[in-house]
């Protein structure tokens, strides 16, 4: 069984860089999982999105999201974020900031600027926030014995076929 994350820990692990993956309801009622960037502030989750995408006209249909956030690498560690979402304006400055959280200073600074003017007009961005409603995390890394976190720590290192 894996530990349980407590809030102070879960809210710390949230704003760190991982992809997220954000499940929104079809019109159907089929889950639709898309992988995000995202940044978590102020208790508050924000994700830049096309005004125009399916996980927009899902969640202008029904508010009701799940974030998933982990650890690609074990010993596993994430976040479940379940809560409600709206879809706001872009946010230049959040857009900005978050492009820097994920690719760095010089080519966050680009990326949102390489856009061409057909590709803005034609489908605007949006900022996606989420309210929790509830989070829980887990973490495998304290079940782990050192020697078991020193091999995998050698893996990352070594040749695949070890």
């Amino acid at each position: 069984m894996p530990h349980r994350l407590l809030p102070p820990q879960a809210q710390r692990f949230l704003r760190g860089r991982h992809i997220g993956v954000l499940t929104t309801i079809n019109a159907d009622g089929t889950p639709l999982q898309t992988p995000v960037w995202y940044l978590c502030q102020d208790h508050l989750i924000y994700i830049r999105t096309s005004s125009n995408s399916a996980k927009a006209r899902n969640i202008g249909r029904d508010p009701r999201v799940s974030l998933c956030v982990q650890d690609e690498r074990p010993p596993y560690r994430g976040v479940t974020v379940k809560g409600t979402a709206s879809v706001q304006p872009e946010q230049p400055e959040l857009s900005a900031r978050m492009s820097r959280h994920y690719l760095g200073a010089i080519a966050g600074f680009f990326y949102l600027r390489l856009r061409t003017r057909s590709e803005i007009e034609d489908d605007p961005d949006a900022i996606v926030v989420i309210k929790p409603q509830r989070t829980y995390g887990w973490d495998y890394r304290p079940q782990t014995p050192w020697v078991g976190r020193l091999w995998l720590a050698l893996k990352r290192i070594l040749p695949p076929p070890l």
